[in-house]
């Protein structure tokens, strides 16, 4: 913490540390707890190195200087940002869903709550992984709109029918024209990745955890219509929020930048 061993500097050996801490207990446990920490990193077959601490990028709420990052008008390449395919595509791809194409599918568990809904009611998902062309930093990106709004649901299970009326491009417009004026909430908390998230996301694989930004659009009438999430490593962003906008226009003071 006081930079005696500089981020990437490799540390000295087990035996050198404990006669030069003058400690009796295993260097091991300590080296394994500031590991959790996130303040080392051990790369087996080289040693253990005092962990970089990269520059971090900002998630930025609110504002009107660009289009807001879920906008059919946002271009990613400008920003810096190129799609990338992660490890668990194939496990999405095998189950019909690819990266920026809609899928009718069942809203569960905490998307559920979010939105107000019963678990099972039928939701728009749509996702991507993005890849910072110069920090190779990557996010994670999903969004869930409620199906009744853009499509017409006939009938119930395997005998369900759907049949959309709005284009993806086009479901922030039609929302606005038929919902708004919009809201939208915001919030941001941490918690440990999960499953293959790690490898996703090219994070460290030991103490470092996810931000992850949700923001819930609200109709004229405070009804939840869509919310979307994204994921990214903490060591790697941070988020801050603006004020710079013009509450008069269409989506001003909810957009999202990266």
């Amino acid at each position: 913490m006081q930079g005696h061993y500089q981020p990437g500097r490799i540390l000295p050996g087990e035996a050198f540390l404990a006669s030069e801490y003058v400690t009796s207990r295993p260097i091991r446990k300590a080296i394994a707890r500031l590991v959790g920490e996130g303040l080392l990193t051990v790369a087996h077959g080289r040693g253990t190195f005092a962990r970089p601490t990269p520059d971090r990028r900002l998630i930025l709420m609110g504002g009107s200087e660009r289009e807001d990052l879920l906008s059919p008008t946002y271009d990613p390449a400008k920003q810096g940002w190129e799609h990338v395919t992660v490890a668990s595509e194939a496990e999405r791809t095998a189950g019909g869903v690819t990266p920026n194409s809609a899928l009718f599918m069942s809203i569960e568990g905490s998307k559920a709550d979010v939105l107000g809904v019963h678990r099972g009611c039928m939701g728009v998902y749509r996702y991507a992984y993005w890849q910072h062309t110069k920090t190779r930093a990557r996010i994670h990106l999903c969004s869930y709109v409620l199906a009744d709004l853009v499509a017409t649901i006939t009938g119930e299970g395997a005998d369900r029918d759907i049949e959309s009326h709005v284009e993806p491009e086009d479901y922030y417009a039609h929302l606005e024209r038929e919902h708004g004026p919009l809201r939208w909430t915001t919030s941001v908390h941490a918690q440990m990745p999960y499953g293959e998230t790690y490898e996703d996301l090219g994070m460290e694989p030991i103490g470092t955890p996810l931000l992850v930004v949700r923001r819930v659009m609200l109709s004229s009438h405070g009804r939840p219509l869509e919310f979307t999430e994204i994921e990214l490593p903490a060591d790697r962003f941070e988020v801050a929020s603006a004020s710079d906008y013009d509450r008069g226009e269409p989506g001003g003071g909810a957009a999202l930048r990266v």
